[in-house]
């Protein structure tokens, strides 16, 4: 196995509408499609795309909504035996209401059983073996288990922080606990409100700075249309600007980014800016579609490359 990720999966309720609504506002539903997401599997089906030998570990229920989840990641090609289901209650899910311009919000449903992954349920022979240990931190005891049993059998690790701090903190992850698993992490790609957030400033060295205290791997940052900037662990920066698209949907763009770059930098053995530039050329194809699956096969992305 290449890679087994830990971490958030759903299925995608979205919604087209003319306009995004302000307060006390309405909109026009001009469409409405169903998709499975979640930045974890997100992350994973990019990989498995790419061409990566990809497992997944998380709990849904017996609902329509988890079935489905684990039958797309079948499809995917997903190793998805080390999955967990409970019978009963609702599998975590999304509503994304998306404009004509491919701006959005996100409501989650949390459901009851996504969060109810226990750290005995976590398989830790497929983590112990894998060449790499994915997650987003949640939930968060079983991810800071795959994290330090990934950590002390010699795998490599990733920790996508794919939402902002307040966030983290309402799952009741503060940011003593992102700190405290840092040192398991090889690479942690943090989102931008989210960097800021923890680090408590804008400017980009002084994130750098306050992070190395923790992490001593590749610092990578996903700063949405600025493009990325990374610094590996002799501190070489690496700034990638993203490229000019006609964009559809955002949705996805930055689980595809983190796939694609974990699938060079890690498995090709490629350079950190080498699998930045793959990266951002992966997320601009995602934006040309709807929906957080849009995202690239190899000859899918190499045929969008040939294009510039």
């Amino acid at each position: 196995m290449d890679v087994i990720g830990l971490g958030t999966l759903a299925m995608d309720i979205l919604r087209k509408v003319d306009k995004l609504p302000g307060e006390d506002s309405f909109c026009v539903v001009e469409n409405t499609a169903y998709a499975p997401g979640g930045s974890g599997t997100n992350v994973i089906v990019q990989m498995a795309r790419l061409g990566a030998k990809c497992g997944y570990v998380g709990k849904v229920s017996d609902d329509k909504i988890g079935e489905e989840i684990i039958v797309n990641l079948k499809q995917e090609g997903v190793d998805t035996s080390f999955m967990v289901i409970k019978k009963g209650g609702t599998t975590l899910h999304t509503e994304i209401v998306i404009d004509r311009a491919g701006k959005k919000f996100i409501l989650l449903n949390l459901g009851d059983v996504f969060h109810t992954l226990g750290v005995d349920e976590v398989n830790t022979e497929a983590i112990q073996t894998a060449a790499v240990f994915y997650t987003d931190l949640l939930p968060f005891e079983p991810a800071v288990k795959g994290l330090k049993t990934a950590k002390e059998s010699g795998r490599k690790t990733a920790f996508n922080m794919q939402t902002g701090l307040d966030t983290m903190k309402g799952f009741g992850i503060s940011k003593e606990d992102i700190f405290n698993v840092l040192p398991y992490t090889d690479v942690f790609a943090p989102c931008q409100e989210g960097l800021y957030a923890l680090t408590d400033t804008t400017d980009l060295e002084e994130c750098r700075k306050r992070l190395r205290k923790y992490c001593s791997g590749v610092l990578l940052f996903t700063l949405g249309s600025k493009g990325s900037v990374a610094y590996d662990k002799e501190d070489n920066r690496y700034e990638i600007p993203c490229r000019k698209i006609n964009c559809v949907d955002t949705t996805g763009a930055g689980d595809s980014y983190l796939g694609s770059f974990l699938y060079s930098y890690f498995l090709k053995k490629d350079s950190v800016e080498n699998s930045m530039k793959l990266a951002t050329d992966c997320a601009a194809y995602t934006c040309t579609g709807i929906g957080a699956r849009y995202s690239p096969t190899v000859e899918q992305i190499k045929n969008f490359v040939k294009l510039d």
